[in-house]
């Protein structure tokens, strides 16, 4: 897995059991040891000098918990349109903390260091060192930032539609979605985020996609022999590449609403109106353009198989090693034929029909 999918993971579970601490739903012991963040250390800094105010979820939350904030939720970079920090590298997502009267808001990413290496044959000697998860408060904005409520049933039959594809799957187990992770301890397995009643379909809607990224990576490993993929032509292969595009952006999708569920007991209006994004899909799939080796507006015309016609000395050959094999069973049985001579009839009875429909 990616460290970017990694990253992602571990930011849905922080603001999922983040927003049910500062709900007083769950304890900090109760899951802080939880092991999608082991091996990942959580930095929590102050835009004007960079200064650490925190260097761990515990103590950041606490913090927040102190200062009134309600709860947690996550957002595409481009939605609330902020401006990270150059030192955090591939930043997509950003963290939001609410306050009754105002939200902040903490662009997540991976710190770069403003150093950068001078000679060839450097080795690089964080290479084995884990990922750190850098959270910097960029923003601080008056009034309330509005989560849209997630409908699972009209995710689930959007994603279906896309990706042709039942959502969620019959062979995913009816419980909590949880994320692998090579370095936690089964002790400190927990799902991914929190949600019961209605949104525990988030659940299997996520086993489901992830359930077919694993598949599909292993159908179209290069090392896979029994893999199609490399003998595939343009057309078919950028088909086959664009449905994981889709893929991947409908997990970031699902992940990002995971995060995002409501634990409260606010009223939830229905929304009639039809299923809209938090991000936009991957651009339409361009067809390939035909070649100027192709003839274009020409197809290439079927050649109809004829099968091959019997042949007389076929049939001919046939009869006569029919009446060879005939001819020796009599010679055997000459001997009783002899005494019951009625039985050169039955034996000839057969012949009649064959030549009968023979003709």
């Amino acid at each position: 897995m990616s460290r970017e999918r990694e990253s992602l993971q571990r930011q849905v579970a922080l603001v999922s059991y983040g927003s049910s601490f500062l709900r007083n739903k769950l304890a900090l012991q109760d899951w802080y040891q939880h092991g999608i963040f082991f091996g990942a250390p959580q930095q929590f800094r102050d835009r004007t000098g960079n200064a650490l105010l925190a260097g761990d979820i515990a103590l950041w939350l606490a913090n927040l918990a102190q200062g009134g904030a309600t709860r947690l939720s996550l957002h595409p970079v481009e939605a609330l349109g902020i401006e990270p920090p150059p030192a955090l590298g591939q930043n997509r997502h950003v963290v939001a903390v609410h306050y009754p009267d105002r939200y902040q808001l903490w662009a997540a990413g991976v710190e770069q260091a403003a150093w950068k290496a001078g000679g060839q044959g450097l080795p690089n000697a964080a290479a084995y060192a884990g990922d750190v998860d850098c959270y910097v408060c960029v923003e601080e904005r008056p009034g309330r930032l509005d989560v849209p409520h997630t409908d699972w049933k009209k995710l689930a039959a959007a994603i279906a539609a896309d990706l042709e594809m039942p959502v969620p799957s019959g062979s995913v187990p009816v419980e909590p979605f949880i994320a692998f992770n090579r370095k936690s301890e089964s002790w400190a397995e927990k799902p991914l985020f929190v949600a019961t009643g209605a949104d525990s379909l988030a659940h299997r809607v996520l086993a489901t996609l992830d359930r077919a990224r694993g598949k599909f990576e292993h159908d179209n490993h290069p090392k896979n022999e029994n893999s199609d993929y490399p003998y595939l032509d343009e057309e078919r292969a950028a088909a086959v590449d664009h449905w994981k595009a889709r893929l991947d952006s409908w997990m970031i999708e699902v992940q990002l609403r995971a995060a995002n569920i409501d634990n409260g007991s606010a009223v939830r209006h229905q929304d009639e109106a039809p299923f809209a994004r938090l991000q936009p899909p991957p651009p339409p799939r361009q067809p390939a353009a035909a070649t100027h080796e192709e003839a274009p507006n020409h197809e290439t015309p079927a050649v109809a198989t004829v099968p091959p016609a019997k042949g007389k000395w076929t049939d001919r050959i046939g009869m006569v090693v029919g009446i060879a094999v005939l001819s020796l069973f009599v010679l055997a049985l000459a001997k009783v034929i002899s005494h019951f001579p009625w039985l050169a009839l039955v034996f000839a009875l057969p012949w009649a029909p064959y030549m009968h429909y023979k003709d």
